[in-house]
């Protein structure tokens, strides 16, 4: 009889973790009987929300999906950032690959939304690019950082709808050299929350410079 060891391996921590700490839902605390994110009672409290169309020129527009509206249980996960859970990003990720349209949508490549180096370090980990490297493990997609943020701004969630568009002016720019190598792909950008869309539509300017066939975002949440 032929094992396979490394199978058996991964049953047996697995199982011996489940008895240390069991799987509990994030956001009620309740214990769960299989490795899922949110128990059954919680994740019928998120309800699905259409694509909306982000205009990024005169002329051009991105489509943006989210698995909900900002609001309990994903806005805990989305919030935990502030606290240094890393692990709430991943989390993100692997609801974003179950709930949303990303597993159909054209894609060659994973642009996290870069945060300003400041603000890394200050964190220590880009909730953005921990969700884009869960949807790579799952899509078999690469993550390329495209994109880097070159202004310190301050957060969205302080300043006014006018002031948001004016704090992500020509934030972003290209960090790549072949530039070329992009041109006539499908490029999605991944971010965990979009309220207004100021940054989304700042980063996807950026990126259409590439002349990609095309540009699409997708989010955990956006404000609606």
């Amino acid at each position: 009889m032929n094992i396979n060891i490394k199978s058996l391996f991964s049953y047996l921590y697995t199982s011996f973790w489940r008895i240390i700490a069991p799987p509990f839902c994030v956001h009620c605390k309740s214990f769960l009987s299989a490795d899922t994110i949110f128990c059954s009672v919680c994740i019928t409290a998120i309800k699905p929300i259409v694509s909306t169309t982000l205009p990024i020129t005169k002329i051009k527009s991105m489509k943006v999906f989210a698995i909900s509206d900002y609001k309990e249980p994903l806005r805990s996960l989305i919030l935990a950032k502030g606290h240094g859970d890393s692990l709430a990003s991943y989390q993100l990720g692997r609801l974003i690959w179950q709930l949303t349209y990303v597993q159909q949508m054209p894609c060659d490549l994973l642009v996290p939304i870069p945060l300003h180096w400041t603000r890394y370090a200050w964190r220590g980990f880009n909730q953005a690019d921990n969700i884009a490297q869960e949807l790579s493990i799952a899509s078999d997609k690469p993550v390329v950082s495209l994109l880097s943020r070159i202004k310190r701004t301050l957060p969205q969630s302080q300043l006014s709808q006018e002031a948001r568009q004016y704090n992500v002016k020509d934030i972003f720019v290209l960090a790549i050299h072949d530039k070329h190598a992009y041109e006539g792909k499908h490029i999605v950008l991944i971010d965990d929350l979009m309220t207004t869309g100021a940054t989304l539509r700042a980063a996807a300017k950026e990126v259409m410079k590439l002349k990609p066939a095309s540009v699409t975002a997708v989010v955990a949440c956006r404000v609606v």
